[in-house]
């Protein structure tokens, strides 16, 4: 489906909405690099908003992708601005590259835009558990897959979230859409990288070119992706389930064991020689992260199916300790086509 237009000075006079559904007053006048707005009617206060971080119209509404505090501290003034290269932000040329790359034509025409309804369109879409929409992800925090905040999104590109972290002195992460994980019960977004990938790949001042994805490891995560949620990533978030725990057969009486994943966070977890590897540091979709040593620190990746038993304390893997770094121990989390391979090759336990 097409995206529906409407030219900028239809938009003169409506009012106006921060990313996190904040009043931003009405749209006051519109040139050709700004939309001013104005707020108030005794004390006024004017906003002068490079008109890139417009993400579209909706029919009532014009719709900004930052937070207000964002707009309120980088484009509150009396007056228009002289000096352009001076007033617009860090960033905004790659900004302007990318959204007339999406629309091309932003120039003369504001596309339009629908956000989700926080009442009853919000409650339909927890209901059915399918997706969480891309534009309603905008302003929620950002974890990685070694439970490290990352910061809260700031805009959403076609390709990419923008990430920002810290108050005063603030970082950004482009991060590739296919390097979303999930929308989990905590309103958090969860990514499949760690803090230090995303640190060292995608922390930079303005977003990426589309080349700079044309890589074999993010075709393969998108191909994979695509099979798992099928038409999923073009319209948002997937919702992460909440896991059904560990199911064992007790080796005392034979019954079904249900254990409840968060019963084995920061858990040990020994191996089929007893011997200790660390704690449970984090559960993922289909393996668990154990995490060893203080100074230096080992992680692996486990695939679910290698776990046969609980007794309370610990968890324990089908696997003798002499193996467990060659097969498992990894600086980043494995792809799907190497978890798959990891978790056909379990053990046989009797």
């Amino acid at each position: 489906m097409g995206i529906d237009v409407v030219s900028w000075d239809t938009v003169i006079d409506k009012k106006v909405k921060s990313s996190d559904n904040q009043d931003l007053g009405k749209v006051h006048t519109i040139t050709k690099d700004f939309v001013q707005t104005k707020e108030g009617l005794v004390s006024k206060k004017y906003y002068f908003i490079p008109k890139y971080y417009v993400q579209g119209y909706d029919g009532e509404h014009v719709w900004i992708s930052l937070t207000k505090n964002d707009v309120k501290t980088k484009f509150e003034r009396d007056n228009a601005p002289t000096d352009l290269k001076d007033f617009l932000p860090e960033g905004y040329d790659e900004k302007r590259t990318a959204t007339i790359r999406d629309f091309p034509e932003f120039e003369n025409q504001v596309p339009s835009f629908s956000p989700v309804n926080k009442g009853q369109a919000g409650t339909k879409i927890q209901k059915n558990k399918l997706v969480m929409p891309w534009e309603d992800v905008i302003g929620k925090k950002v974890k990685s897959i070694d439970e490290h905040e990352i910061g809260e999104i700031k805009s959403v590109f076609s390709s990419f979230i923008e990430v920002e972290e810290g108050l005063l002195r603030k970082d950004r992460y482009y991060i590739p859409k296919y390097y979303v994980e999930g929308y989990d019960n905590e309103e958090k977004v969860i990514t499949s990288l760690t803090k230090e990938n995303i640190k060292g790949k995608y922390q930079r001042n303005g977003p990426p070119l589309e080349s700079e994805l044309d890589t074999q490891e993010y075709l393969e995560r998108k191909q994979a992706q695509d099979e798992k949620h099928p038409q999923v990533f073009v319209n948002g978030i997937p919702f992460m389930a909440k896991e059904p725990g560990v199911q064992l057969e007790s080796k005392k009486t034979g019954e079904t064991l249900n254990i409840p994943w968060e019963e084995v966070i920061f858990k040990r977890v020994k191996t089929s020689d007893e011997v200790d590897i660390g704690d449970i540091e984090t559960v993922a979709n289909e393996y668990i992260v154990v995490r060893e040593g203080v100074g230096k620190i080992r992680r692996y990746y486990i695939p679910k199916t290698h776990i046969n038993n609980y007794d309370g304390s610990a968890l324990y893997v089908g696997v003798p300790a002499g193996l467990v770094s060659a097969k498992f121990e990894r600086e980043s989390p494995p792809t799907p086509e190497e978890v798959k391979m990891l978790s056909e090759d379990r053990p046989n336990v009797s």
